[in-house]
């Protein structure tokens, strides 16, 4: 599945994730102040979240040393 990511301006604090059709399957969340990069469904529920010690899924496991948000958005 091709994931497109939709950028709301230059330095998104959101963007937008869809699928290969356009349907919104999500949004990635950039917290400036805490550098925390959060990850939500459709439905607005985080899924995960990345910061320097790597991404982890709303359940707090370590999944990548990575930022690979949109991957746990995929697999929901």
């Amino acid at each position: 599945m091709d994931v497109a990511i939709a950028l709301a301006h230059s330095e998104p604090a959101h963007e937008v994730v869809r699928d290969a059709r356009g349907v919104v399957i999500g949004f990635i969340e950039r917290q400036r102040q805490t550098g925390v990069v959060v990850a939500r469904n459709a439905r607005g529920i985080v899924v995960g979240r990345f910061d320097r010690n790597g991404t982890r899924t709303a359940e707090g496991r370590l999944v990548s040393r990575s930022n690979v948000l949109s991957a746990l958005l995929l697999g929901r």
